[in-house]
């Protein structure tokens, strides 16, 4: 399954979380992208220079936007994936100033918006995050466009919807059944079975692996699912035995 995000959502947040050095999370409301219900997540970095970098940003109560801004200015809105760009439209009304960021749009992307954008993510980070972050965009599927980050400080990778974990959903079983016939229910997790099938490019797909996994990372934020607090190269490894073997 393609986890995409309607803003058709039911509330289900917590505040702001630790998760590494200069790196903190936010769960966000359960989503539906064709009648699928989604966890949700978004990730704020503290850079060098004391600003703030959100990727994927969520909404949020007013008591959780007041601690963000304690952090450190919001000067960059991130959407690694088109399927999230929707996601930036209210942040850029919080914050007119911040810059604007998202991956190339696709065939897939869910709801495209009309914005001001700065840039389009690429391999190369921006200088004014590069001291901070490196980031790929994985490549060899042309229904795919995702741009995956890496800190180097807090060995930590960052990604949105190629690998997911998602969690039993009360009261959804065909929901349940379809994420493990996708390979993607939890505790294991996996690229979801119809985004395999859309990669046909696997030499470029298998370079960009191996681009990620060259990085010295052992945690691993994913939007959809629980996050990887140690040994998370193993996990991504195993996620893409389908690509390698």
């Amino acid at each position: 399954m393609l986890a995409g995000d309607e803003p058709n959502s039911q509330a289900s947040m917590i505040g702001l979380q630790e998760f590494a050095p200069n790196i903190w999370i936010v769960d966000g409301p359960i989503v539906f992208d064709t009648g699928f219900a989604f966890t949700t997540r978004m990730t704020v970095v503290k850079l060098s220079d004391g600003a703030l970098w959100v990727s994927s940003p969520v909404p949020s109560p007013f008591e959780t936007l007041e601690q963000i801004t304690k952090l450190g200015p919001v000067r960059y809105l991130v959407a690694a994936t088109p399927r999230h760009v929707w996601r930036l439209e209210a942040w850029h009304t919080l914050f007119p100033e911040a810059q604007l960021w998202a991956a190339r749009n696709t065939p897939m992307t869910l709801k495209p918006a009309h914005l001001p954008l700065t840039g389009v993510l690429s391999d190369q980070p921006p200088a004014a995050w590069a001291d901070d972050l490196e980031q790929l965009v994985f490549k060899g599927n042309p229904l795919l466009s995702e741009v995956i980050f890496y800190h180097r400080r807090a060995k930590t990778a960052m990604l949105d919807d190629i690998l997911q974990v998602d969690p039993p959903m009360a009261g959804r079983p065909l929901q349940n059944a379809m994420a493990r016939f996708g390979g993607v229910a939890a505790p294991h997790g996996g690229v979801p079975l119809d985004m395999r099938w859309t990669f046909v490019n696997r030499r470029l797909a298998r370079q960009s692996l191996e681009q990620v996994l060259a990085w010295d990372f052992d945690k691993l934020i994913i939007a959809h699912g629980d996050c990887i607090e140690k040994e998370a190269k193993p996990f991504i490894r195993r996620c893409f035995r389908w690509l390698t073997n």
